[in-house]
């Protein structure tokens, strides 16, 4: 609805001032303003007879007209109302007595008197927008009558006292209707009527005998500071409660900002309330500063103490990967160690900008949580929780909380760190073997990152918190360590999921951009058409081949120059791979038990696939069999696993221990999986495919063990012969002191060749050797056996003189290597001269053989 001016003009004038005074039965020009929508040349409201009258065309609408009136102070308002009908909800009029703006339709500020509505009463309202709230109810059914004749005063004291008369009927006597004390507006800018009637209504509103007196509300407030803000690094904005008094405005040395010192301009916009100010320095981004302010007056003149107000400086800058990471992890808070019962992640912004993290996101792929806003400078650490745990944080360190906070898993889970835009910033996903420690994965202890300039490194960078708490929410973490990543991304597996889609796993995260065909290369060669990544973990990648591979055919994937994102190039390096096929019985055999582990290791089973088949291991078990039932079934690989033909694969419940206690192992060909209970006396172990197919059994016993050793702990079990029936006692035999009584991951110490014991079996390398220093100053005394012997060894001189005895009744297994130092058993050197290393073996069955080989020892 348009807003227009016209002019109304009385025989009368008034003075066009209305802070103080009266107006009475008179418009001057100019002086009312309001909607007239104009039907041909009739505005809505004309004089007649000395009478303001509503005359709108025949629509149902609202009309008003306003008049400047800054009065309400001690302010009184009269005004006669005559409405030719009985009023209802659909038509009546209020009055503005007190109003901020203009159009009186509009979501102003103000105070009006209502006559009519549903209760057809007088009532006096505020209203602040678009909330209408009766504070003078008038009385019900005052002005149900057919003509409404009404005298109307409003009164409100220096207090704010309203009060509301009524003359219904103009008797020339009012009578109050109600009193209270409100001050939630305290300023005026205009006075008006509104008109709100129905098509017949149109033309049947009078007003007459306006009186207002009253004046602005005194300023007795000196002025205040309603928000500072810094639109560049070198500016600051002031916004003050009420126009302000020039001099005192545009003083410098009124103004203050710690750290950077008084501006060098101070200007006061045309509004008198804002007020710029030029600092000396630039501010630095993400960091809030303090301004002194002191001597500024309004125009009446009120001066305020010296306040001290805050200012942010920020710069929106866009965030890039790792800008932010993850610096703490706390999956499991039971038992309670010291730190709260409740989850959360620490994040830690390691560039050199200030970052706004409302509107980002942490999700872990089943919930999304969203940031509120929030600045985190260089440096910081912030402690991210959910919205109800966030009070049991806020004492350690700087904390968010968040509706929605991902639920993170104890065992393993993925966590991932968006920006406004979706830009993943960090990402990680852990496994309970970050921790390190057995007793710390069970609960109370957060996972920490070691060294946070290293961003990119996973499972090596993370360790189990040695604070006392169990963790550090919110500061540097315990681990705290310069462990940078130096080497390149490995290429751990290779596994086609398709004839023409080859799947690479690597140990870390690649750099997306270093990505090219030329990275990758296949013999027998077949065209690489498109490489992709396959998950938001970037360790895996999709190569796409130009044609089928072919079945039962070998092939190696070579790649060179992959980045990871630390920007380290990988070596060189290469797989071999195949088309996987359906395994047969005895494809796979089982090849060495350790079932009697020493104190904390634990035991593991060791597979050696016998067959020329490429097999996936995805969904094969292990379980024990008792009488043919078996029992105790557990689920090795979820994921795709390729073994390659006559390859070892060692199955246990903890590499790490494995490693530790089995030096000579073969590292890569450890997995950890669920194991069934192996018994220490006598128990079963059968291997079984996707299908639950028992591909190999093996019942073994103690008694399996040679007996020369003194004790089986620790001991493993070794298959002698792959063609040798599985469930065979003469098949299988304890493993060799010599390779530390296990091989893990390695061929057998025990597994059977086709040499014999003969000469040949014991050679010396080299027979001419110097203990005294130099290249040859040891000598290897290798051995080759077609089965284990128990050996003694020993070194005389020609005279028949013991000198150093190295190895007494010690398991051998069939190949490998002594060695003497050219040493006795005192600690003394051998003399120059001829010696004997004088070797015999022998083995249950009672046979016994004796090898004598010469040695010389010189002078260096």
């Amino acid at each position: 609805m348009k807003h227009l001016k016209f002019i109304i003009i009385l025989a009368a004038t008034l003075s066009t001032e209305y802070c103080s005074g009266q107006f009475i039965d008179s418009f001057s020009d100019g002086n009312f303003t309001g909607n007239p929508a104009w039907s041909g040349d009739i505005p809505k409201y004309s004089v007649v007879t000395g009478k303001l009258k509503l005359t709108a065309p025949a629509v149902a609408e609202s009309a008003f007209l306003s008049v400047p009136s800054r009065a309400i102070h001690a302010g009184s308002w009269e005004f006669s109302l005559q409405m030719d009908f009985n009023p209802s909800s659909t038509n009546y009029a209020r009055i503005y007595i007190v109003s901020d703006l203009e159009n009186l339709l509009g979501g102003l500020k103000g105070y009006f008197v209502k006559a009519g509505g549903t209760a057809r009463e007088v009532s006096l309202y505020r209203q602040n927008g678009l909330i209408e709230t009766k504070i003078i109810d008038g009385a019900d059914d005052a002005i149900n009558v057919s003509m409404v004749k009404l005298r109307v005063r409003v009164t409100r004291s220096e207090t704010g006292e309203w009060k509301l008369f009524t003359d219904v009927g103009l008797t020339g006597t009012f009578s109050l209707e109600g009193s209270v004390v409100d001050s939630t507006n305290t300023t005026s800018s205009y006075f008006g009527v509104v008109c709100t009637y129905t098509s017949t209504r149109s033309d049947k509103f009078w007003f007459d005998d306006f009186i207002v007196t009253g004046v602005p509300v005194p300023d007795t407030t000196a002025p205040s500071v309603i928000s500072a803000f810094a639109p560049t690094a070198n500016q600051i904005n002031l916004q003050f409660s009420e126009p302000l008094e020039r001099t005192s405005a545009i003083t410098a040395s009124n103004y203050l900002v710690v750290n950077l010192g008084s501006p060098i301009v101070s200007n006061l916009a045309s509004d008198q309330k804002t007020v710029y100010l030029t600092l000396p320095a630039s501010m630095t981004n993400g960091v809030t500063y303090s301004l002194q302010i002191k001597g500024i007056s309004d125009l009446s003149g009120n001066t305020m103490v010296t306040s001290n107000v805050s200012c942010l400086f920020f710069e929106r800058i866009d965030s890039h990967y790792k800008d932010i990471i993850f610096t703490e992890l706390f999956p499991d808070p039971s038992p309670q160690i010291g730190l709260p019962a409740a989850e959360f992640v620490e994040i830690y912004n390691r560039s050199n900008a200030p970052f706004n993290v409302g509107g980002w996101k942490l999700t872990d792929g089943s919930s999304t949580a969203v940031f509120p806003s929030q600045i985190i400078l260089p440096g910081e650490y912030w402690i991210i929780t959910s919205s109800s745990s966030m009070n049991l944080f806020n004492t350690l360190g700087k904390t968010i909380g968040l509706p929605n906070f991902p639920t993170l898993n104890n065992e393993t889970d993925a966590v991932v760190l968006k920006n406004q835009e979706n830009l993943i910033i960090d990402s990680l996903t852990y496994t309970i073997d970050w921790y390190r420690d057995a007793d710390k994965q069970q609960g109370g202890w957060s996972l920490e990152l070691i060294d946070p300039s290293n961003p990119c490194g996973e499972d090596d960078n993370w360790m189990a918190s040695e604070d006392k708490s169990g963790g550090t929410p919110g500061r540097q973490n315990a681990v705290f360590a310069n462990k940078p990543d130096i080497s390149g991304p490995l290429l751990l597996s290779v596994f086609p999921q398709s004839s023409t889609e080859v799947l690479l796993n690597f140990n870390e995260k690649l750099d997306k951009a270093s990505l090219t065909l030329e990275n990758f290369q296949l013999q027998p060669s077949i065209q690489i058409i498109e490489t992709s990544f396959r998950d938001k973990s970037l360790r895996s990648i999709i190569v796409k081949l130009e044609k089928d591979l072919a079945s039962r055919l070998p092939y190696t994937i070579y790649t060179k120059n992959i980045l990871d994102c630390n920007k380290n190039v990988t070596p060189e390096s290469s797989l071999i791979f195949g088309l996987s096929e359906t395994a047969d019985s005895l494809d796979l055999v089982v090849n060495e038990i350790l079932f009697n582990p020493r104190s904390g290791g634990v035991d593991f089973v060791e597979i050696n696939n016998t067959s020329d088949k490429f097999i996936n291991l995805k969904n094969w078990k292990l379980g024990n069999s008792d009488n043919g039932i078996l029992k105790n079934v557990m689920l090795l690989f979820t994921e795709d696993l390729l073994i390659t033909p006559a390859s070892l694969f060692v199955i246990t419940t903890s590499p790490a221990i494995i490693k530790s206690q089995y030096p000579v192992n073969g590292e890569g060909n450890l997995y950890k999986t669920f194991l069934p209970g192996l018994s220490d006396d006598e128990g079963s172990v059968a291997i079984l495919d996707d299908s639950g197919r028992i591909i190999d059994e093996v019942s073994y016993s103690k008694d399996w063990h040679s007996v020369f050793i003194k004790s089986d702990e620790g001991v493993s079990l070794e298959r002698i012969s792959t063609n040798a029936p599985s469930n065979d006692s003469r098949n299988w035999t304890s493993s060799s002191s010599s390779s530390g009584f296990a091989t893990p991951g390695l061929p057998n110490s025990q597994h059977r060749t086709d040499a014999s014991a003969d000469e040949n079996s014991i050679s010396i390398t080299p027979e001419i050797f110097s203990p005294e220093g130099g290249i040859n100053n040891f000598v290897q005394i290798k051995y080759r056996f077609d089965n284990s012997p128990v050996a003694n060894v020993k070194v005389y001189d020609v005279q028949g003189h013991l000198l150093k005895t190295i190895a007494t009744n010690e398991t051998l297994g069939v190949e490998g290597t002594l060695r003497w130092e050219g040493d006795r058993d005192d600690g003394t050197k051998a003399r120059m001269g001829y010696y004997i290393i004088w070797f015999e073996i022998f083995n249950t069955s009672g046979s016994v053989k004796t090898f004598r080989k010469r040695v010389i020892v010189k002078s260096n």
